[in-house]
C-alpha cells in the first residue's frame, strides 16, 4: 500500500489479541503522530498502540505485544515488506528500554 502522505500512515490488516489471519480481518490505517502509534478504522474506531515487545514474524507481518491493560497482541499484516519496514522503524523507538 502507498503512503497517503508523509505523516498519514500505512494500511494494514489488523487483528487484536491473538486471533489468526483468515481473510476477514479489517484493513486499518497505522499512523504516527508525535511519536505515538495509532490504529485507525476511518470513521469508526481509533486506538493507541503502546508496544512492550515487537516481533517481525515474516516479511509483511509485525506483532506488537502491548500487555494485559492495553490491547494484548496487535498483529499487523502489510501489503509489502517496505510498508512493514516503515512501521517497524517507527515502532522500535517506542519500545521500553531494556533493563541494564
Amino acid at each position: 500500500m502507498k503512503l497517503v502522505g508523509l505523516n498519514e500512515g500505512v494500511w494494514a490488516f489488523v487483528l487484536i489479541d491473538g486471533a489468526q489471519f483468515d481473510g476477514t480481518e479489517p484493513r486499518r490505517l497505522i499512523r504516527f503522530e508525535r511519536n505515538v502509534c495509532y490504529v485507525v478504522e476511518p470513521g469508526k474506531n481509533i486506538f493507541e498502540v503502546k508496544p512492550s515487545r515487537l516481533e517481525r514474524t515474516d516479511a509483511v507481518t509485525l506483532i506488537a505485544e502491548t500487555g494485559f491493560w492495553h490491547y494484548g497482541r496487535v498483529s499487523m499484516r502489510f501489503d509489502s515488506a517496505t510498508d512493514a519496514d516503515i512501521v517497524e522503524q517507527k515502532l522500535r523507538p517506542l519500545l521500553p528500554d531494556p533493563l541494564k
